[in-house]
């Protein structure tokens, strides 16, 4: 390795993780949430053990992280767990699919469970692809012996396409940017390809404690820059509804 090569792989490795991924291709993002119900069954319970001792060792086995692992600790129809994970393409899922299906341990896991009572209720899936100013899922760095992060999904729908696609423009054009500066730690950005309550973004976003998180979003809304992007006509009414969801990482979840 020359001078060259070694100082732009130096700085590379000591460069910020949005930094990273800059001119890499754009991720899509994949969100499963299943709704459960409280009572005997303990769906929560038994469904965070299948996740923690078969799913993630799965994923492990395959190489198909990052995946983190989720409860809702605020939002609409709880109990409800949730898994986030990266793909480098739509085809991923396909390629996914196939190699789960060859792996033994995880067939076996699958049929174990579904032979006693369910786990879910239902399961939703979504597809989002990633904004191209944040190209990339972005992984918080583990600190050994501090508390699970706390996270924030927020969803903004539109009333139509066109505006959906200014408020991507928006988030590209320096919001993402004055994001990161406030305190309003990006876990990703992504635009639905398919989700319910479409057309919609939605975005995940976390921070040390729930006082860090007032405080963030306090320095946000009260940012000069804020004020005038939001003043912008050309992004006015973008968003037509915004839903936010409180998300603890499980104990075991690789992005806490």
């Amino acid at each position: 390795m020359n001078r060259r090569t070694f100082l732009s792989s130096s700085a590379l490795a000591a460069a910020p993780a949005y930094l990273k991924g800059a001119g890499r291709p754009n991720q899509y993002i994949e969100l499963r949430f299943y709704d459960l119900h409280n009572g005997t069954a303990n769906q929560a319970g038994r469904l965070r053990e299948f996740f923690e001792n078969e799913h993630l060792p799965m994923t492990k086995r395959l190489g198909l992280g990052p995946v983190g692992y989720f409860q809702v600790y605020l939002g609409p129809d709880m109990p409800k767990l949730a898994v986030i994970s990266a793909l480098d393409s739509p085809a991923d899922i396909e390629k996914r699919r196939a190699a789960q299906r060859a792996d033994k341990e995880w067939m076996q896991a699958v049929q174990e469970v579904a032979a006693a009572n369910p786990v879910y209720d239902r399961v939703e899936s979504w597809l989002l692809r990633t904004f191209d100013k944040m190209p990339r899922l972005e992984v918080p760095e583990l600190v050994e012996g501090k508390a699970p992060r706390f996270f924030d999904m927020r969803i903004y729908e539109s009333e139509n396409c066109h505006k959906a696609a200014l408020k991507v423009e928006m988030f590209n054009s320096g919001e993402i940017e004055l994001f990161r500066e406030t305190g309003l730690n990006p876990l990703f950005f992504g635009e639905a390809m398919f989700a319910s309550k479409m057309p919609q973004l939605t975005y995940m976003v976390y921070y040390d404690d729930w006082e860090a998180r007032e405080a963030a979003w306090a320095k946000f809304v009260a940012h000069p820059e804020w004020k005038k992007m939001r003043s912008d006509p050309r992004w006015a009414g973008t968003v037509s509804n915004i839903t936010n969801t409180h998300f603890n990482p499980l104990p075991f979840s690789p992005i806490r």
